[in-house]
């Protein structure tokens, strides 16, 4: 990614303009997408562009703002206070929630409220926390933080790759808060990020991370569990083959976050029923219309947790041997594999 005094004139110009041209041809493209809904009998692009057409206005009012409150707070010399800091997490929690209602809104998706639990009042209650969350493709992700922003009133920092912020609304509020945008070509430079992320959570942060790495699909599952069986991390190969619903978790990140806030509790999330389409062509076929967006969360408190990494690492194993059978239980997606049915897979220490 080249760095941002040349990437960001490219990528703002590019935006500004696709959503200047989309919002003016809104129109023709709307009445386009319903005579190809019409023709193939199938409500999709209608949807897609009624949705394309919502991001871009999103992101022209979202990248104004941005300008805006660069210019007030003197050319961004201000933009590290508390003022501006909650200012732009308001911002951020407008585009979040205006393109999340819309989604919800377009592919009829029901989120049912979730019964009080213990995880559900540390979040409500004020203190620091880690969320470590399954990862089954953008639009979970999109729902999970609205929910941190707007339900629980949280200010979240998450974790995420670099590449994401080609997007200019994401590579400006991501860099003026406390996220960690990653590199992930310098793992040592990663983990610091984390790390130094977690130890600066205020009583009202929580610092949203991914440990699968990626959107889980059936083939990265099948790669990541022969990954660990050739670098001879046998335990861990063998419990990852038990799980076919989530992709093993790479604990790099979540070692990183517990060093920097050790006093933080962990609350683990999962989610299901959205499926799992994570390319637009899977999105396009496999179209979550009229599901569910299940969702489940425990906490883990602080003074629970193991303190050595290698009994770490074994910690966060049987948690997400624990999502994986949450997942299991619900019924609403595929069974990527036959658990253990690896010939290799053999439950032997490394």
């Amino acid at each position: 990614m080249p760095p941002a005094a040349v990437r960001r004139p490219i990528t703002v110009t590019v935006w500004l303009v696709m959503s200047i041209v989309c919002l003016t041809l809104s129109p023709v493209l709307l009445a386009l997408a319903a005579l190809a809904s019409a023709v193939t009998g199938r409500p999709q692009a209608l949807i897609f562009a009624r949705l394309v057409v919502a991001y871009f206005a999103l992101e022209l009012a979202t990248l104004i703002a941005c300008g805006a409150l660069w210019l007030a707070s003197c050319g961004g010399l201000l933009i590290g206070t508390e003022p501006f800091q909650r200012l732009h997490y308001r911002l951020l929690r407008w585009f979040v929630h205006g393109f999340a209602a819309r989604w919800l809104g377009l592919l009829d998706i029901d989120v049912p409220a979730q019964e009080p639990t213990e995880a559900t009042r540390a979040l409500e209650s004020d203190g620091p926390l880690l969320f470590f969350s399954r990862h089954a493709g953008p639009g979970d992700s999109i729902l999970l933080i609205d929910r941190l922003l707007t339900r629980f009133d949280r200010f979240p920092s998450v974790v995420f790759k670099q590449s994401i912020a080609i997007d200019p609304c994401v590579d400006l509020i991501g860099h003026r808060l406390p996220h960690a945008v990653l590199d992930t070509s310098d793992q040592e430079e990663c983990e610091a990020q984390i790390e130094k992320v977690a130890a600066g959570l205020g009583s009202r942060g929580v610092l949203l991370l991914f440990p699968e790495g990626g959107n889980f699909t059936a083939e990265r599952r099948r790669r990541a569990v022969r990954k660990l069986w050739r670098t001879g991390r046998r335990r861990e190969a063998a419990q990852a083959d038990r799980m076919s619903h989530v992709l093993p978790p790479r604990p790099t990140g979540a070692l990183a976050a517990l060093r920097g806030n050790p006093g933080a509790d962990v609350i683990f999330g999962a989610h299901s029923g959205l499926g799992l389409a994570v390319f637009p062509r899977e999105i396009w076929h496999d179209t979550p219309l009229g599901k569910t967006f299940n969702t489940h969360m425990w906490l883990s408190p602080a003074a629970e947790h193991p303190r050595e990494p290698e009994a770490q690492v074994a910690w966060i194993y049987d948690w997400w041997k624990r999502l994986d059978e949450w997942i299991e239980e619900q019924g609403t997606e595929p069974q990527s594999a036959q658990p253990g049915a690896s010939p290799d897979c053999r439950d032997t220490p490394r």
